[in-house]
C-alpha cells in the first residue's frame, strides 16, 4: 500500500510541476483583421503601454546560439605550398639508385664493393635529405 501511495504522489507532483508553468505562461496573443500589415511587422511592434507583454516565443528568437553576421563570408585563404612539395621524382630516383648501389656493393664484396656501398649510401642519403627537405 505504501508503494502505491509513493507512486501516486510522484505522478501527481510530476503533473503539477509540468502543468503549472504552462498555465502561468498563457498565450497573450491578439488577433487583428488588418490585412495591410504583415505578421512579422505586428510581432516586432511593442505592446501598448499598460498591456501585458506576451511570453510566447517570437520568430526572431527561434535561432539559439550564434547568429550569422555576414551573408556571403569571404572564402578561406588558400594555404601556401610547402617548400618541399614540388616534384620529388628526382629525389626518389636518387634514393632508389643509392639502395641499388648498396645491394650491388654487397654482392661485389671486398674493397671495390665497400667503395660502391659507401657511394650508394651517400647518394641514397642525399636523395632522402632532398626528399624530406
Amino acid at each position: 500500500m505504501l508503494h502505491f501511495v509513493r507512486r501516486a504522489s510522484l505522478a501527481l507532483s510530476t503533473v503539477a510541476l509540468t502543468v503549472t508553468p504552462l498555465l502561468a505562461q498563457g498565450t497573450g496573443t491578439t488577433t487583428s483583421n488588418d490585412s495591410s500589415t504583415s505578421p512579422q511587422a505586428s510581432e516586432l511592434r511593442s505592446p501598448p503601454t499598460g498591456a501585458a507583454q506576451s511570453l510566447a516565443p517570437r520568430s526572431d528568437a527561434l535561432v539559439a546560439g550564434v547568429r550569422p553576421v555576414a551573408v556571403n563570408p569571404a572564402p578561406p585563404p588558400v594555404p601556401a605550398p610547402l617548400p618541399g612539395a614540388g616534384d620529388t621524382s628526382q629525389n626518389r630516383a636518387l634514393m632508389i639508385v643509392g639502395g641499388a648501389a648498396l645491394v650491388v656493393g654487397a654482392i661485389i664484396g671486398g674493397r671495390a664493393g665497400t667503395i660502391v656501398m659507401v657511394g650508394g649510401a651517400v647518394v641514397g642519403l642525399y636523395g632522402l635529405y632532398k626528399f624530406l627537405l
